[in-house]
């Protein structure tokens, strides 16, 4: 799997269009984060991070949006950290190279607006 490239409110990987917020699991399956979502669009809630731990990740990366204003609540660091993952949060441009590079393996959120 490779992600190409992202701008505000679009992502696109292996060729695809994606103009929502996606989840992808450590199987390389692509979601919509809203599909059965919950929340705010610019906060990680627990609910959301049993998604990403799902498969037994080592690794999660989150894109948190083109200018950086997904945030994690220290509660959620917390529960990620508890299940012995360790986590990157950058903005979505970033983070799209950091998920092609890591070999680890990972699960990610890519936020796309903001």
């Amino acid at each position: 799997m490779r992600i190409e490239k992202t701008g505000f409110g679009w992502i696109i990987i292996d060729g695809k269009r994606y103009d929502s917020d996606v989840i992808i699991t450590t199987e390389g399956e692509i979601k919509d984060r809203y599909q059965d979502f919950s929340g705010s669009s610019h906060s990680v809630n627990r609910e959301e991070a049993e998604k990403l731990l799902a498969g037994n990740p080592e690794v999660i990366i989150f894109g948190t949006g083109q200018s950086g204003i997904l945030s994690l609540p220290q509660e959620t660091k917390d529960y990620i950290r508890a299940k012995g993952v360790e986590f990157i949060c950058q903005p979505t441009p970033i983070a799209l190279r950091t998920f092609n590079q890591e070999k680890r393996r990972k699960s990610a959120l890519f936020h796309l607006t903001c």
